[in-house]
């Protein structure tokens, strides 16, 4: 078992750069905990105490809630570091800040009742696959849920359920209140632990209850728009795209007098190309997103979906051609991140908001439509 070195807790020093430091010292020692986290399929819980350790679960809540209100872009580029050193931690980072969403929603003093600690972990699905049925103050909440990426380690749930009038709403429990169910045997992102899970007749106050306001009819803080905090997820293919080219890199000049074949070098520069190019459109296209909502204006709707999306495309393709260029070595999981980063990034693109339908929507967005998407 290795000892990870923890950064100093976030105290009292909650700033954007203080968090983005202290991810970076964290970061650092990830890649020793990756068999552990690979094999196990699980994150370990001194990397827990790590990840909590950075104040980046804090990062989108108000400072009155002990949080940093840190930029999306800021936060798009802390789980990029994150995802540079292990993909599974960055993608368990980037749904538990989901937390947040809670605070627009819930009186201050509910939020901390559920919240005491605002670095607690929070496993979030949001489509309501749970039904309820009222009682006395609350509900009777029963329901299986899929993709509960972290519930294995998360401490609260917010998971989506159907009210008996048929109104979707979002429930807030602690963890310990799920059973969960051994389903995630998948190709990448093992150590997210995204079991189903479930819970019968639990009850749920109705306070710690909640529903998502469609962005736009409510003008809550920048830091806190639901639309925001779903962006930071094109941090994950970007990191992982990185690790994988500076793996490749070392390897092949290390063997440089004896490449695998000709034209090798020129598909390492073509892959930094790639990886460059969606780092770029991504950090652009949440920059110029953030200067508009910080002058009251909404963001070309679709654009930050498309980055996104192309993020995952060309990291896939660029970790696809250095997978190649490496040859026959990167298929040495203990040797190399190779493997692990091409199957990491297969798997993240499956997820519903970085898919190919991505491109549908938003080209019909383009032509005149209008998609009733959440994610873009």
């Amino acid at each position: 078992m290795t000892v990870m070195e923890l950064p100093a807790r976030a105290g009292a020093d909650r700033t954007a750069a203080s968090v983005m430091d202290r991810v970076r010292v964290y970061a650092a020692g990830l890649p020793a905990y990756a068999p552990e986290i690979e094999r196990t399929g699980r994150i370990p819980g001194e990397v827990l105490d790590g990840l909590k350790a950075t104040g980046l679960l804090r990062a989108a809540l108000p400072p009155a809630l002990g949080g940093v209100e840190m930029t999306v872009p800021e936060i798009t580029r802390a789980v990029d570091l994150l995802a540079q050193a292990d993909a599974s931690v960055a993608w368990c980072a980037a749904v538990a800040l989901n937390a947040a969403l809670a605070v627009v929603s819930l009186p201050g003093e509910v939020f901390t009742e559920l919240f005491p600690d605002p670095d607690l972990i929070t496993a979030t699905v949001l489509p309501p696959a749970g039904r309820a049925v009222r009682r006395d103050g609350g509900y009777l909440l029963s329901g299986r849920w899929t993709y509960g990426s972290g519930i294995a380690h998360a401490d609260r749930v917010m998971a989506g359920f159907q009210t008996p009038e048929g109104t979707p709403r979002i429930a807030v429990f602690d963890a310990a209140h799920v059973r969960v169910l051994d389903t995630w045997h998948t190709t990448g992102l093992r150590g997210t632990g995204s079991h189903d899970f479930e819970v019968a007749d639990l009850f749920v106050p109705q306070r710690h209850t909640f529903a998502l306001v469609p962005s736009g009819t409510r003008q809550e803080p920048l830091h806190l728009r639901a639309d925001n905090l779903a962006l930071k997820m094109a941090g994950v293919p970007l990191g992982i795209g990185r690790s994988a080219l500076n793996a490749a890199k070392e390897i092949l000049a290390a063997r440089r007098s004896a490449l695998p074949r000709p034209g090798v070098p020129a598909d390492l520069a073509h892959a930094e190309s790639l990886i460059g190019a969606a780092d770029a459109y991504v950090y652009s296209t949440l920059q110029d997103a953030w200067a508009a909502q910080a002058a009251g204006l909404e963001p070309e709707r679709g654009t930050a979906a498309l980055a996104r999306q192309f993020a995952h495309r060309a990291c896939r393709e660029a970790v696809q051609m250095l997978y190649d260029a490496v040859g026959a070595s990167a298929v040495y999981t203990e040797q190399t991140p190779l493997d692990r980063c091409l199957r990491d990034i297969i798997t993240a693109g499956r997820h519903v908001a970085s898919s190919e339908k991505i491109l549908d929507g938003v080209g019909d967005l383009r032509l005149g439509g209008d998609p009733a998407s959440p994610h873009f």
